[in-house]
């Protein structure tokens, strides 16, 4: 009885610390836009933004003209295995500018998005959104670049 016990903990103990095991999200998109309609990203700013994981982009960044422009959405469709929350932490330079805790459910399709108004010539410079997991370890996911002109 004993060896079958201990055979199901190291079960237990190898399905808790699997990668299946985990909170698991993944991004598998990420857009700057002008809206978002019905969970969908309308009017991308081009270039297309890009998922990184360094402070600085060396990738082109989005253009956002803050004299046309009110508000940038910032837009992830999550492959997620567990339902958690995800965070958008929003940069202009190396200040701190606003922090929003999105919820993720279970799905290989959910969309979450955050936005900031742009106020014009004020914002003009480089921004980024840092997306990471909310609790201890706060692992960042993605840093995603723009610039406002």
């Amino acid at each position: 009885m004993l060896p079958r016990f201990t055979a199901y903990l190291i079960t237990l103990a190898i399905l808790a610390t699997s990668s299946y095991g985990l909170a698991e999200q993944k991004l598998v998109d990420v857009l700057f836009a002008r809206d978002v309609v019905n969970r969908e990203p309308v009017a991308p700013f081009k270039p297309g933004a890009y998922c990184e994981k360094e402070a600085e982009s060396s990738a082109p960044l989005p253009v956002i003209d803050s004299t046309k422009e009110r508000r940038v959405f910032f837009w992830n469709r999550v492959e997620s295995s567990v339902a958690g929350i995800l965070r958008h932490t929003w940069y202009r330079g190396d200040t701190k500018v606003a922090e929003v805790k999105l919820r993720v459910g279970v799905s290989p399709n959910w969309r979450i998005w955050s936005s900031k108004k742009i106020v014009l010539k004020a914002h003009a410079g480089r921004w980024k959104v840092l997306i990471s997991t909310v609790g201890e370890a706060g692992e960042v996911i993605c840093v995603a670049h723009f610039m406002v002109k």
